[in-house]
């Protein structure tokens, strides 16, 4: 007997995966490759891939990134995707002939999802499953309810009606020859309240064929419910794969749990390891050709390629080219501008709800018989540090146990404000120090391999308190904002994303995993112990959770700021920073808002000033006008700490710069008679 399938859908728009909602908002999540690699590790039982782009191009270069990408357009995408595939695939996109078929299926696809063209050209269904036989013809209806409680098939990506029913085209598109159809609700995409029962129900009764299910899901118990009250053979969703730790086992263990028939959870599967496995060969040729670049002073590779221009929101100030992915709207707003106006319209109503719900969370996993923590929050020292302790203690009245990783980087004032803590809160603190040997060692690598001298502190931060929570056996540990979700609005405030494992690697880590810096400089596992993340197998054990606590608690950091000030002793920067205007930012580390942030500005052309400023005009608290004054004067200068850094790890002004320049990115930089020089400078008013 076929087991019911849950299927995991990623959908891409030139070249990265985006969030979707009601088929017009689109939120940059990241690169595939990350995730399919992720999802291969838990064995799902199929893929779906559809390419949503309406420009064949993808612009992913990035030279600080471990995955990168050789070509620009989505077959050769699909190649690098197939290499980490381990599963049955299917890749939709575009799809207008035999011949695209045939080269989709050439590049790695085991199936191709047909959408507009099969409506426009019925008879690609009857070609494509004559010449290459039906099993590899899926073809994909996307359905809109109207408000006469009618179901009509929209084409275009959800743009054009056809004006015929989604069941009277999927008993045509049967007749012709598909041999599965992928249902998708225009109503319920994104929306997080279920599947369209209805709609699952008329179609899948009405064909022989199997049909897929798409469409609304926001928790676990949809995927049940679809597969116990319709006729359909297999679940799928997008979003919420990209949601939460361990979603495709959890999902699946949840159908399991209802009495749903199915292949079993897998994790650290043995065949396919979560961590990435590096050739080692390819990755020291890389490195040396960085290194002999820096040599002769010949900046980044060349490249003949043509990336769209750089832009800038028309709202805020921050650029296309982003460290954090983001999308732009039709209007050239931003997302991280539209989510932002989101989280405003929330009603204190509404707040009053989530502060419950994080309640609730809490009680749920504290330990009755008071023999641990309630919870673990990971801090710096820093303002929000601060504000989430005192929040968890203080306001709701849990018993927090706080984690530091110590980068060995910290200012006198951000020195005081960490052992402050455990007294003016009243906690147990745990300090991780690594060696300064191989801090030294860490922070020259990370500059010289991704032009990022705090990996260690990324992925220390990232590491430390997880492997502490499965070791200790506390199920919740408490982060702050969702940096990527504040600045670039890469979801949505319903959405309650939580911390996961591909967020590391991907956003934080770079996509350097622990072991990449093995044998290096003489670096052993042993020393990058401490580094290393939690197995899944311990983190299903625990029932490990990050949670985001601005996804409950509405987050301003300069209100924040001023209530740890006043309330605690928080200090802040007795100087200014060279780099941007606020005193009360990364004080654990010197060289965050400075050479760190310098390294972004000759990356992709802008700095710690864009983000702070970016944040204040969406917060009401500084005009666009004032936001480009203040970011001319800030983003490009080069720090004072530069100096103290360079004599932490034995390297010369001249070598930091010309290692430096072999990461700018060409959409940004070109040279001329020796100097670099931005062609798009500064945001258009």
């Amino acid at each position: 007997m076929a087991y019911p399938r849950l299927i995991p859908v990623i959908l891409l728009k030139n070249g990265q995966i985006v969030r979707s909602q009601s088929f017009r908002i689109h939120q940059v999540i990241g690169n595939p490759i990350h995730t399919i690699r992720r999802l291969g590790n838990w064995g799902v039982d199929e893929l779906v891939l559809l390419d949503i782009s309406t420009e064949d191009y993808h612009d992913m270069r990035r030279e600080d990134l471990q995955v990168k990408y050789t070509g620009t357009n989505t077959i050769e995408l699909l190649r690098m995707i197939a290499d980490v595939s381990f599963m049955p695939l299917t890749f939709g996109g575009r799809v207008k002939s035999i011949a695209d078929i045939k080269e989709r299926l050439a590049a790695g696809a085991d199936k191709v999802s047909i959408n507009s063209e099969a409506f426009r050209s019925p008879e690609l269904i009857k070609n494509g499953a004559d010449e290459l036989g039906s099993q590899c013809i899926v073809v994909s209806i996307d359905a809109r309810c109207h408000k006469d409680g009618s179901y009509e098939v929209y084409i275009d990506g959800g743009k054009t009606s056809t004006g015929m029913s989604p069941v009277d085209w999927a008993r045509k598109a049967e007749e012709l020859g598909a041999g599965e159809i992928f249902l998708n609700s225009i109503n319920q995409d994104g929306i997080g309240n279920g599947y369209d029962l209805e709609l699952l129900e008329s179609v899948a009764g009405a064909v022989d064929i199997p049909v897929i299910g798409c469409g609304g899901v926001g928790k676990y118990e949809h995927f049940a419910e679809g597969l116990a009250k319709t006729p359909v053979d297999a679940v799928a969703a997008a979003n919420i794969f990209n949601y939460f730790e361990l979603s495709y086992p959890l999902a699946k263990q949840k159908c399991i749990d209802s009495g749903i028939a199915m292949r079993p959870v897998v994790l650290d599967s043995p065949w396919f390891p979560r961590e990435p496995e590096y050739d080692t060969g390819f990755e020291n040729n890389l490195y040396e050709e960085r290194m002999n670049r820096a040599t002769k002073n010949i900046g980044p590779k060349s490249t003949d390629k043509i990336f769209p221009p750089v832009r800038w929101c028309t709202q805020c100030v921050y650029p296309s080219i982003s460290a954090a992915p983001m999308e732009f709207d039709d209007d050239g707003v931003c997302m991280g501008c539209r989510m932002s106006v989101n989280k405003v319209d929330i009603p204190e109503s509404e707040w009053d709800v989530r502060k419950q719900m994080l309640v609730d969370i809490l009680e749920q996993n504290s330990a009755k018989d008071g023999s641990r923590a309630d919870c673990i929050i990971a801090v710096s020292g820093g303002k929000d540090s601060y504000f989430q302790t005192h929040f968890i203690k203080n306001v709701l009245g849990f018993q927090p146990l706080l984690i530091t990783y110590y980068g060995n980087n910290y200012s006198e004032v951000g020195q005081r404000n960490l052992l402050n803590m455990k007294d003016v809160f009243g906690v147990d603190h745990i300090i991780y120090q690594p060696s300064v040997k191989l801090l030294k060692k860490l922070n020259r690598l990370g500059f010289e391999i991704m032009g990022d001298m705090n990996w260690h502190n990324h992925i220390g931060i990232c590491s430390i308190p997880m492997k502490l929570a499965t070791q200790l056996g506390i199920p919740i540990v408490i982060w702050g904002e969702h940096g990527y979700g504040d600045l670039a609005g890469q979801f949505s405030m319903n959405d309650f994303v939580e911390w996961t494992y591909r967020t590391r690697l991907e956003h934080y880590c770079r996509g350097y995993e622990w072991n990449y810096m093995l044998d290096r400089m003489g670096i052993t596992a042993k020393d990058m112990a401490a580094f290393q993340y939690p197995s899944d197998t311990e983190i299903f054990r625990v029932g490990l959770r990050g949670i985001h606590m601005s996804n409950y608690v509405k987050w301003e950091a300069n209100e924040h700021s001023q209530l740890v000030r006043e309330k605690y002793g928080f200090e802040v920067s007795d100087e200014p920073f060279d780099r941007t205007y606020r005193t009360m930012s990364n004080l654990d580390d010197i060289h965050e808002n400075g050479v760190h942030d310098y390294m972004k500005w000759i990356k992709l052309g802008y700095g710690r000033c864009t983000d702070h400023a970016t944040k204040d005009v969406r917060a009401g608290l500084m005009s666009r006008d004032e936001a480009m004054q203040r970011v001319m004067k800030y983003d490009h200068v080069k720090p004072r700490d530069l100096k103290r850094w360079l004599e932490y790890v034995d390297m010369t002004e001249a070598e930091f710069d010309a290692i430096a320049d072999t990461f700018r990115d060409p959409r940004v930089w070109r040279k001329e008679s020796g100097e670099w020089h931005k062609d798009v400078p500064w945001p258009n008013k």
